[in-house]
């Protein structure tokens, strides 16, 4: 029993003082503000799902993703998904010697690459003649994925040219108009009535 007693003691009282427990008079309690909680916006209204044509179950998503039978090449086991990037070739340094003392090098339209002094104009021969189209479409894509194309920005602003809008205008009225108007508004009859009165006076005259 004494060992029951000493379980249920602190499971009933905490030994406390009433001034702390009891005596709550005059507390001051945090106001809780209310605070505007905004409801979720529907943009769209959302399609209906769509469902397999053989089981007649809904797709997990909303539309079949147009890569859902996307897969790695059988050999080179490359990712469709991630595009190729640009590596840059690391500079040779003999190349100029190699080319100066190798054999002779004609090729088609009958020049000798290897004379060619200057490097630009036989890259740009190299490139513009011994280039597959395939080649050059890639080479092509891949500086276009890279950011290597920017649109031309121009140095100065161009001035700003802003439109005037005329002012409306009433339209011109001749004084013979003006005086054939203000004569027939001169004969008409104006005054105050009050309409459920004249119903009234009305009927009982009926």
């Amino acid at each position: 029993m004494p060992h029951q007693k000493e379980r249920f003691e602190p499971m009933l009282f905490n030994y406390e003082t009433t001034n702390r427990t009891d005596l709550k008079d005059g507390e001051i309690k945090p106001i809780i503000r209310t605070k505007y909680k905004s409801k979720p916006v529907c943009v769209g209204i959302r399609p209906p799902p769509l469902k397999y044509i053989h089981t007649f179950t809904n797709w997990k998503k909303p539309s079949v993703p147009i890569d859902l039978y996307l897969k790695p090449k059988e050999i080179v086991r490359t990712n469709p998904h991630h595009i190729q990037e640009k590596y840059e070739c690391l500079p040779d340094l003999e190349k100029d010697q190699v080319r100066k003392t190798r054999p002779r090098l004609v090729m088609t339209p009958a020049i000798s690459l290897d004379d060619i002094d200057d490097d630009g104009v036989r890259n740009m021969l190299l490139n513009e003649v011994y280039d597959t189209t395939a080649k050059r479409s890639m080479r092509q894509g891949v500086e276009l994925h890279s950011g290597g194309l920017d649109a031309p920005r121009p140095k100065i602003p161009a001035p700003p040219d802003p439109i005037s809008i005329p002012k409306f205008q009433v339209p011109y009225v001749s004084p013979e108009w003006r005086i054939d108007s203000v004569t027939w508004d001169g004969r008409q009859l104006r005054t105050y009535t009050d309409p459920t009165k004249e119903f009234w006076l009305a009927r009982q005259s009926t």
